[in-house]
C-alpha cells in the first residue's frame, strides 16, 4: 500500500460512518447509532439519530448529549439509565482520557449539537448531526468533518427560505380569519420552532396540542424557546378553548385528527421546491396547505457550510439519505470546492 493510500486509511480509521448508521469520531465515540463503544453520543432526540440505543444503554460507560435532547428523550418515552447520563452543555470540552470532546451548537431542534473530537496527535474530527444554516456554529479547522446532507442534490434549493417564515405567520393569520381553527402538522422539533416562528410575527391566538406535544413545547420553553399561551387538549383550558373555535392545533405529521370537524390544515415539510405555500385541498368546510418549512439546510447552505468550514476531507453520511444524493453531494463538493469527499458506510 503506498503512503497516500495508507495516510487515507489512517484518516478514515478516526472518522467514518458503520453500517448501523453510527458515526464514529475517534476511538471512543459511537454517535447517534451503535458501535460497542464506550461513549455513547446522541446529537438530538430524532428517532433516525437514536438507533439502538437499547444497546447502548446496556454496554455504553456514557450516554452523552445536552440538556434538552436527555430532557426530550423522556418526555418521548425513552428509559435512560440516570447513572449513565452526561448531559453536557454547548461549548464545554470534557476528556475521556486521551480524546477531547466538544457539543457544538447547531440549529435543527431544541438541543440539537454538533460533535467535535480532538485526538492526542493533533487530528481534529467533526459530525454536524442535522443542521440548518446560516444559524449553525460552524467547525473549522477539521481533519475530517462529516455531514449530514438530507437536501444534497442540485435542485433541493429553497430560493424563498429567507421568506418562509413571515409567509407561513400570514397564511395562519387568513386563515383564522375565515374563523376556522388551524391545524398545524409537523415533526416534533418543528411544531415548537413554528409556535416561536407564529409568535415572532404577531400571531395570538392559543395553541393547543396533544400531551406529548405539550410536555415537549415546556421541554423547548425552559430552554430558551418563546412561546406562550400553550395548553394541552386534555387540560380544562384546553377544551375552553376547542370549544371556542378560535386557535391552533399543533399535531404530528402521523396523527390523525379526531378533534376538530371544519378546520384549516397545513402540513409543514422539507421536501416542496417549487414554492414556498400550495393549496392542495378544499371542500368548502376544509382545506389542506403544505408549506415548505424546513429544518435542514437545504443544497445550497449545505454547500456553504463546507465551503467555510473547510475541511481537510469531507465524509457525507449515506445512512440517513439516499445513496444516489449522498453521491451526487459529494461529487459536487469535489468540483466546486476542490475538497476530497467520501460517501459513507461503503457499500
Amino acid at each position: 500500500m503506498g503512503d497516500g493510500l495508507l495516510v487515507q486509511a489512517e484518516t478514515f480509521s478516526r472518522a467514518t460512518v458503520n453500517s448501523n448508521g453510527a458515526i464514529l469520531l475517534g476511538r471512543r465515540f459511537e454517535i447517534d447509532s451503535f458501535a460497542g463503544r464506550p461513549i455513547r453520543v446522541i446529537s438530538h432526540f430524532h428517532s433516525d439519530h437514536t438507533l439502538q440505543l437499547s444497546k447502548s444503554k446496556r454496554t455504553a460507560n456514557h450516554i452523552v448529549a445536552t440538556y434538552p435532547t436527555l430532557e426530550a428523550l423522556r418526555v418521548l418515552g425513552q428509559s435512560l439509565p440516570e447513572e449513565k447520563l452526561l448531559p453536557i452543555e454547548y461549548g464545554r470540552s470534557i476528556a475521556f482520557e486521551e480524546e477531547v470532546l466538544t457539543l457544538i451548537k447547531s440549529t435543527h431542534v431544541i438541543g440539537s449539537a454538533q460533535v467535535l473530537v480532538e485526538l492526542p496527535d493533533g487530528i481534529r474530527v467533526g459530525y454536524t448531526g442535522d443542521f440548518k444554516f446560516p444559524g449553525t456554529n460552524i467547525m473549522r479547522d477539521l481533519d475530517v468533518l462529516i455531514i449530514d446532507a438530507t437536501y444534497g442534490d442540485e435542485f433541493m434549493v429553497r430560493p424563498f427560505k429567507r421568506e418562509i417564515d413571515l409567509l407561513f405567520s400570514d397564511l395562519v393569520a387568513d386563515l383564522l380569519s375565515k374563523g376556522k381553527p388551524v391545524i398545524v402538522k409537523g415533526y416534533h422539533g418543528k411544531l415548537q420552532e413554528a409556535m416561536s416562528i407564529l409568535r415572532s410575527y404577531g400571531i395570538s391566538a392559543p395553541f393547543v396540542m396533544p400531551e406529548k406535544v405539550f410536555r415537549l413545547t415546556e421541554v423547548a420553553r425552559k430552554h430558551g424557546l418563546k412561546i406562550n399561551d400553550h395548553f394541552s387538549e386534555k387540560s380544562d383550558e384546553g377544551r375552553e378553548i376547542i370549544e371556542s373555535g378560535w386557535f391552533i392545533y399543533m399535531s404530528h405529521a402521523n396523527a390523525r385528527n379526531n378533534v376538530i370537524p371544519s378546520t384549516s390544515e397545513i402540513s409543514l415539510t422539507g421536501w416542496f421546491f417549487a414554492s414556498p405555500i400550495k393549496k392542495i385541498y378544499e371542500n368548502g368546510k376544509n382545506e389542506k396547505w403544505i408549506v415548505a418549512l424546513s429544518d435542514h439546510a437545504d443544497f445550497e447552505d449545505t454547500i456553504n457550510y463546507v465551503e467555510e468550514a473547510e475541511p481537510k476531507t469531507l465524509i457525507v453520511d449515506g445512512y440517513r439519505t439516499s445513496r444516489e444524493v449522498a453521491e451526487n453531494f459529494a461529487k459536487n463538493v469535489e468540483k466546486r470546492l476542490g475538497i476530497e469527499a467520501k460517501v459513507m458506510p461503503n457499500q
